[in-house]
This record gives C-alpha cells, sequence and structure tokens, in this order.
C-alpha cells in the first residue's frame, strides 16, 4: 500500500495559510490588497480583540458578481493573471489566489458583494474552509468580508499569537503603510470600538503624511522627486537632525506595493553618510516606480520583500535621489514651519535650515591658528600655539540643551548669507559659540563646523578635484619610520590630490611647503602621520572607501571645543560653512547649530505676542 497520499482541499489549505496567513495582520493586509486591487476609494478596517475574535474590511469598490463570488473563495483562482507571461508584469497587490481561500479554511468566513449593475448582493459563508451557504443578501456596491474567531480551529497556530496590543501594533502599522502608500483612497480603521486610524483622501503624500504622521515630523522632512534609467523615486526623507534608532520609519512602495527591499535602505543609508550618526535611521516615505519587468515580487509567501533584477542600480538610484534632495536643502529657502524640539528625542535637535543662495564676498585666506583658552575672543595677532591634546574624531558625545518637557528648541530657516551674518556674542563653557540670529539665539559647535568644512574640503580632493593649497612661510620637516617613508614615497601623488606639497629631504626627512587650504600648521605633521595609518590599514588609497577614511582623518585635526578663536578666524569659519554643500551637521552626524526661536524664548518668559 503507497505510503504517499494526495492532501484533501480543506488540509492543503489550511498547510498553505500557514504561509500566506501568519498572523491577523496578514489577513488585514490581503483583505486591503484586495480593496485597493477593485479600485476601492474609501476603506474601512474594524478589529477586535488583536484581531483573535473579529477582522472586518468593507470596501466600495467595484465589487463582484454571484460567479465570482464563489470562485474567488477557490484555492488558485485570480483575476490579476492570465498565464505565464503575465507573471513578469505584475502590476496588481494580489495575483496569486491563495489569500481568501486560506483565509476562510482557519475562521469563521463571511462575504458580502455587490456589483453596479445588481439590485441585490451576494452572501458567501465559510466555516474553517467548509461551506455553509450562499444567498443574495442586501448590501452596497462592494465588498465586506467578515472573519471571526481566527486559528480557532488551529489551536497550534493561535497559542503562538502574541497579546491583543501586540497584535494591534501589526494592525496599526499595515493599515498605515496602506494609508501612505495611497493617499487618494480614504482609510479608517476601528479597534475594539475605538477610532486608531482616520484618513480622508488627501491629494498628494505630503498631506497624507501630515494627517497621519503628524505635522511636526512632516515639516522636518523634503520632498524627493528624481528619474534615472527608468526609476522613477518620489516621497520624503528626513532632514539629518531627525532619526530613529531603527530601520521601522524607512517606509518604502514599490510599484505601489509596501516592500521591504535592503537595496533601497542601503541606498538611503548611502545617500546621509556623514550626516548621520551611525546607528541611527531618518524616516522616510519613499515610492519607487519602475518597469514591472524589471522587479520580482513574487520572492516571498506573504510578498513582502521585492528583488530588482538591476540592484545596484535601483540602489545607486536612490541613493542619488535622497542625495540631491538633500544638497538641495542646502540652496533652498526652507517653508517649512518650526518644529517643536520634543519631535526629537534625547535633544538630537536638527540643525539650522538654510535657504537660497546669497552670494558673499570671499573672506581673505585664514590659516586657524587654535590656543587652548576660555576667554570669548583672542586679540588679533597673539600667538597662538596648537591644542595640545588633540580630540579623536568621534570622541565627542553631543551635549543637548535640557529643555522642558521637550520644549525649547527648534530648527530655523535662514539663508546662506545669515550664517555669516550672525551676530558672535561670546562663548558658552568650551564647545559653543553664542550668536544671535534673524529669528533668534544660535548655538554653533565650533568643532563640529570646522570638521564639516575640512572634510567636505579634503573629500572633494580625493574624489579626484584639485585641492586647495596654502603655502607655508616656513617649511615644516618630518621625519618617519622608514617603512612610513617608504609608503609615503609611493603615494607623494595621492597627498599631492589632497593638497599637500612633500619634497624628500634626505633619508627618511620630508619637507612640507604647502597643506590643505585653511589647515592649521601646527597639526600638519600629525595629519601626514595620520594619512599614513589609513592608507596602511585601508589598503589601496585609490578606492573611494580609502579617499573617505583619508578625509575622515584629516577631521581629527579641526579645532577642538577648547580652542579659542580670533574674530577673523570665526567669521572665515562661517563663510566656509556657509559654502559647505551639506552644512548641517558634522561628518559624525551631530548638529553644527541648533537655534531657539524668540517666539520660543517668549513662550518660555510667559509672554505672548
Amino acid at each position: 500500500m503507497s505510503q504517499i497520499r494526495i492532501l484533501s482541499d480543506s488540509l492543503a489549505n489550511r498547510i498553505a495559510a500557514g504561509e500566506v496567513i501568519e498572523r491577523p495582520a496578514s489577513v488585514v493586509k490581503e483583505l486591503v490588497e484586495n480593496a485597493l486591487d477593485a479600485g476601492a476609494t474609501r476603506i474601512s478596517v474594524k478589529v477586535t480583540q488583536g484581531g483573535r475574535r473579529l477582522i472586518q474590511v468593507s470596501d466600495d469598490g467595484c465589487g463582484m458578481n454571484r460567479e465570482d463570488a464563489m470562485l474567488c473563495i477557490e484555492p488558485h483562482a485570480t483575476s490579476k493573471i492570465r498565464d505565464e507571461a503575465d507573471i513578469d508584469r505584475i502590476s496588481t497587490l494580489g495575483f496569486r489566489g491563495e489569500a481568501l481561500p486560506s483565509i476562510a479554511s482557519v475562521s469563521r468566513f463571511q462575504l458580502q458583494t455587490r456589483i453596479p449593475a445588481e439590485m441585490s448582493g451576494t452572501e458567501v459563508l465559510i466555516e474553517n474552509g467548509a461551506l455553509r451557504d450562499v444567498r443574495d443578501c442586501g448590501c452596497p456596491v462592494g465588498t465586506t468580508v467578515r472573519i471571526e474567531h481566527l486559528f480557532a480551529a488551529v489551536p497550534g497556530r493561535r497559542k503562538f499569537l502574541q497579546s491583543p496590543p501586540t497584535e494591534e501594533g501589526h494592525i496599526h502599522e499595515c493599515v498605515l503603510m496602506q494609508a501612505l502608500g495611497n493617499p487618494e483612497v480614504a482609510f479608517e480603521l476601528i479597534m475594539n470600538d475605538r477610532e486608531a486610524v482616520r484618513a480622508n483622501r488627501a491629494p498628494e503624500l505630503g498631506a497624507r503624511i501630515a494627517m497621519l504622521l503628524g505635522r511636526d515630523v512632516f515639516s522636518a522632512m523634503i520632498e524627493v522627486d528624481y528619474e534615472e534609467a527608468g526609476i522613477q523615486v518620489s516621497g520624503y526623507i528626513a532632514r539629518p537632525g531627525l532619526t530613529r534608532s531603527s530601520r521601522r520609519e524607512q517606509r518604502v512602495f514599490v510599484n505601489g506595493r509596501p516592500a521591504a527591499a535592503n537595496t533601497i535602505y542601503y541606498g538611503i543609508r548611502d545617500a546621509y553618510h556623514t550626516m548621520v550618526m551611525k546607528g541611527r535611521y531618518p524616516p522616510a516615505v519613499l515610492r519607487i516606480e519602475v518597469d514591472p519587468h524589471r522587479v520580482d515580487v513574487n520572492v516571498h509567501p506573504a510578498k513582502r520583500e521585492v528583488r530588482f533584477r538591476e540592484a545596484r542600480l535601483a540602489g545607486k538610484v536612490v541613493t542619488a535621489a535622497v542625495g540631491r534632495a538633500l544638497r538641495e536643502l542646502a540652496g533652498e529657502l526652507g517653508t517649512r514651519a518650526s518644529v517643536p524640539g520634543g519631535v526629537f528625542p534625547g535633544g538630537a535637535f536638527p540643525p539650522l535650515e538654510f535657504g537660497s543662495t546669497i552670494e558673499q564676498q570671499r573672506l581673505p585666506l585664514q590659516t586657524f591658528s587654535p590656543a587652548p583658552s576660555a576667554a570669548p575672543h583672542v586679540p588679533d595677532g597673539a600667538d597662538l600655539p596648537s591644542a595640545a591634546n588633540p580630540v579623536e574624531a568621534g570622541g565627542e558625545e553631543p551635549c543637548p540643551l535640557p529643555p522642558e518637557g521637550g520644549q525649547g528648541t527648534s530648527p530655523s530657516v535662514a539663508t546662506r548669507g545669515e550664517i555669516t551674518a550672525l551676530d558672535i556674542l561670546g562663548r558658552l563653557g568650551d564647545h559653543y559659540l553664542v550668536a544671535q540670529g534673524s529669528n533668534g539665539l544660535v548655538l554653533v559647535d565650533q568643532h563640529a563646523a570646522h570638521e564639516r568644512v575640512l572634510f567636505e574640503q579634503l573629500l572633494a580632493t580625493a574624489r579626484g578635484k584639485p585641492g586647495l593649497q596654502q603655502q607655508l612661510l616656513l617649511p615644516v620637516t618630518i621625519d618617519l619610520p622608514p617603512d612610513d617613508a617608504g609608503l609615503l614615497r609611493t603615494h607623494l601623488e595621492r597627498f599631492q590630490t589632497l593638497g599637500f606639497c612633500l619634497e624628500p629631504f634626505g633619508g627618511n626627512t620630508f619637507l612640507i611647503t604647502a597643506v590643505p587650504s585653511r589647515f592649521p600648521e601646527e597639526n600638519v605633521t600629525g595629519l601626514v602621520r595620520d594619512i599614513l595609518d589609513d592608507i596602511r590599514e585601508g589598503g589601496a588609497p585609490s578606492s573611494k572607501a580609502s579617499d573617505i577614511r583619508i578625509a575622515q582623518a584629516a577631521c581629527r585635526h579641526a579645532v577642538k571645543v577648547n580652542d579659542s578663536l580670533k574674530n577673523e578666524e570665526i567669521g572665515q569659519l562661517l563663510g566656509d560653512l556657509a559654502r559647505a554643500e551639506m552644512p548641517y551637521t558634522c561628518p559624525h552626524g551631530r548638529p553644527v547649530m541648533i537655534n531657539i526661536t524668540f517666539a520660543e524664548l517668549q513662550k518660555r518668559f510667559g509672554r505672548h505676542s
């Protein structure tokens, strides 16, 4: 007698349900996707006890006639694809024909549906895979699916469900994702008879983001609109000051489908390189539109993942799209409202926004010559020795203000001209310059500001742009160990592109006659040694990664938190910062500036305008 048997349809559907229906949120996802494919403009979701007792999804889509209502509960019955060729050009959210029969096999399933051409609808009732009744019913145009007692007949699955609040959290995120991806559709989520989500139809994505995520969060985001190589990227990304501890709020849609795609996540990460701290993730809502032939959505049982046929190209386009939006942020006049500090937990407030470019007269070339001093200013001409204890890059922690209740600081809208026009009032501790701007008090982290300026200058030269040099009045000699001397001889051309001029001076000694523009002369020998160390550790310095390490090594020699700058040096620093491509953060993601507006000061002091 044969040991192998063909499973019954009911048992096969239950097994399939284990892949398609992982939890109540999976049911909501499948039913909402069906509603969207049916052309719904309004979708209502009701849930009780985390979906264990009840899940109901209603829509005003095209509905089904009696014949289709019966076919939709059959395995692998679908209106979305006709032949094998359709699999390579899937444009709908559903396409397998597995969801409804899988759901019906593990619950009490009731479907009511009607098409516009008919006066009455059709009701189908199924209990744990067994058809109980089919009859005419009165119902509006569209479809309502009611799921009760999910997994009641499969105790092995039911016991692995999380607590109702946890399952409700997954359902909430599911509906939120679909609502963000379809702003033209109205959504409603009712959980335990309480409204959890209500989103009216929105004219565009930005309005839907403000509606669902809050105006405070939306005001800290910038728009992305970019196309390259047939890949369209649109949506909104956070300014560098707004980050989270996980990628959970990086929401990606590929051809309208909520999707997890590492290619896209890595593209976002690369665009924010040197703008956010390690382990922090800026929120984003991005929509990727690409020819369906170039993306495979049939790689995961629950359709959570997508795979690009040209993954590297897709990631590159996303990096370019997000990067351009961030660069444009430095050159446009911001129009977002002020964002309360409470939006940024832990005091990680975003830096100033900068607006339209205003031509500035370039200040005479100055060399920073910092000296350890607590005084806010040092008289011109004073002898300024270099700091005794350089601070390693990344060694400082941000020092946020402690506002009450998350209030008190916010980004400000400023033009580039306003950066150089700041009225420096003094110093705060050893870290910050205190200044007055056009709309309030501004604190500038002098180390972060100079670090950003040096980083951009040296990174630009490391990537092939000619380096700006300043000739030294008195050449500096540097004696190196034999191995370092040999390494330097091999890479003299690389140092030249970074803005150095080094000449052999006999034996293992070299003469430094020029250094990168505005670099402290006193630190030059230490920088040369650091670059040699990075070349040794990073391998061939011609690679982009090695170039970035070289530039980061230079940043270790920016002015320190306890260094006092002369007036003209402060002016030069702010001028250079205003010309920076991304003046908001240091290369490690810390803010360069924060602003306390006059309006916020008035509020804190109990004054009302």
